[in-house]
């Protein structure tokens, strides 16, 4: 992919925590990028590191106190690392959007939706209240919530959850941004609005030409949306690659074994799934080595010992893996 086409690019992104017993990197040399009108998936256990990285792209954590960037974050040619606070308001909300997992926490209680949405607009747009309000209800009939010139006048705890979340997509879609980053857009939601607001996502991508970054626990949502997919695992990329060679040959055991815990409708649904074995340790207690080796079936001493680089295979995988050549994708 020629660079031309790049719209995010990170480079070796190192987020630190400071914490009362010492500091920890909750994301420690991750890379990766988002291409012009793709959908990127983003995937992991929790503690992986995924809403971390999302975050750290618009520096919304506090560095006066608690946090620290290393590495480059460049957005369409800038480097956001590089920006002041005033430089990066102007870019959040307005070349790039977040919608977060907990739509009822992300509103505010005592404003109306369209205040809400209608504050986005004159922030970078600077036009006037009515005009603002006239483009809520557009941005509203837009995702699809019906009677939108009456939602405009309610507050959060008088919709659904689908449609609060509707309200962040809305309030994400305001100001035309040129990235859309979705974390777990469609948590607590049940089956029928989680389609629906997948689809939202789907049709806006296609639509509007908009780069989105998808971060989810569930691989058959990705492997239906998504262009390319990255695999973290405790604050790093472990595997990345374009959706279909992704799930037709993964090569990093940790995305096996992902891949092996879905549920498959032409498998023998008498027999368990299979789990990854333990959980992801604290970041106070990383491995040494490859972080996933103590839950590796594949792990042998030079695994346990020596730290394996994110390594670009012929069929355009980059897998971070001492046996990725070795190991055969279709175990999943």
């Amino acid at each position: 992919m020629p660079n031309e086409q790049i719209l995010l690019d990170i480079q070796a992104l190192r987020t630190r925590f400071y914490t009362e017993a010492g500091p920890v990197a909750a994301v420690d040399g991750v890379s990766f990028h988002v291409n012009k009108g793709e959908i990127l998936g983003v995937v992991g256990e929790s503690g992986c590191g995924k809403s971390v990285t999302a975050q750290s792209v618009l520096r919304l954590f506090d560095e006066r106190r608690t946090a620290s960037y290393e590495g480059r974050i460049s957005y369409d040619g800038r480097d956001l690392l590089g920006l002041s606070e005033r430089q990066m308001r102007d870019i959040r909300g307005n070349d790039i959007s977040m919608i977060f997992q907990d739509p009822l926490s992300s509103l505010n209680p005592v404003y109306t939706i369209g205040d809400q949405i209608a504050e986005t607009i004159r922030l970078h747009r600077r036009t006037g209240k009515k005009e603002a309000y006239r483009k809520a209800v557009d941005l509203l009939r837009l995702t699809g919530i019906p009677a939108p010139e009456r939602r405009v006048g309610e507050y959060p705890h008088q919709l659904s959850g689908g449609m609060r979340q509707r309200v962040m997509i809305a309030i994400a879609l305001a100001c035309e941004p040129g990235l859309l980053i979705a974390d777990e857009p469609t948590t607590a939601l049940d089956v029928t609005i989680q389609a629906q607001i997948m689809e939202l996502i789907v049709s806006l991508n296609r639509k509007l030409g908009m780069s989105v970054m998808l971060i989810t626990h569930d691989l058959g949502l990705v492997a239906e949306v998504c262009d390319r997919v990255v695999v973290m695992y405790l604050g790093q990329v472990v595997e990345t690659a374009d959706a279909r060679t992704l799930f037709a040959k993964p090569r990093h055991p940790y995305t096996i074994g992902l891949m092996q815990a879905i549920p498959r409708l032409d498998g023998d649904r008498s027999k368990p799934l299979k789990a990854v074995e333990g959980s992801v340790p604290s970041l106070h207690d990383v491995p040494g080595g490859c972080r996933f080796a103590p839950r590796c079936a594949y792990a042998d001493d030079k695994c346990r010992n020596d730290m394996p680089e994110l390594t670009g295979l012929k069929d355009g995988t980059a897998v971070r893996c001492w046996h990725a050549d070795h190991i055969d994708g279709m175990e999943a």
